[in-house]
């Protein structure tokens, strides 16, 4: 009878022993389950970003920016397979702002073909003094302005 109660005793610590011993071996392979899930997302993640650089990277070299009135590069583009983006033509200034009072500016615009802007003193960013204007370089010092000598 003793022994059969030691052996029932055994029994039962056999039985918790591998019952904690399963549980864990659970615990782990839901642990290495999930891990190897994260890494399966973060890897497709990866991919997809590497994917979309590629692909905006492949478009910059497959495309060729052309003014519309080039022909040149439009011709070059075509023989070499890109796609063309249209750019604007590069605007050239065409407007000086001048002051009524300014001759000289005016005479400047029109000897290269500008238009003039009539400026308020005040609105210039610089003013155009001759050397012996000692009154225009008196208000270009007062108002806080830059001085374009032109003689």
């Amino acid at each position: 009878m003793m022994t059969r109660v030691i052996g029932f005793i055994v029994a039962l610590m056999l039985l918790n022993i591998a019952e904690v011993q399963a549980q864990g071996y659970l615990d782990g392979l839901m642990n290495r389950a999930t891990e190897s899930a994260k890494r399966k997302a973060q890897d497709r993640v990866n991919q997809n970003i590497d994917q979309s650089i590629d692909k905006a990277i492949k478009k910059t070299e497959d495309t060729v920016k052309c003014v519309a009135t080039d022909r040149e590069c439009l011709r070059r583009a075509k023989e070499e397979g890109k796609q063309v983006e249209m750019a604007e033509a590069p605007t050239t200034k065409d407007t000086m702002k001048c002051m009524v009072s300014d001759t000289g500016c005016m005479k400047q615009a029109k000897a290269q073909r500008k238009n003039v802007e009539i400026e308020d003193e005040s609105e210039l960013d610089t003013l155009r003094c001759s050397m012996t204007d000692a009154d225009c370089l008196k208000r270009a010092k007062a108002m806080g302005k830059k001085v374009d000598i032109i003689d």
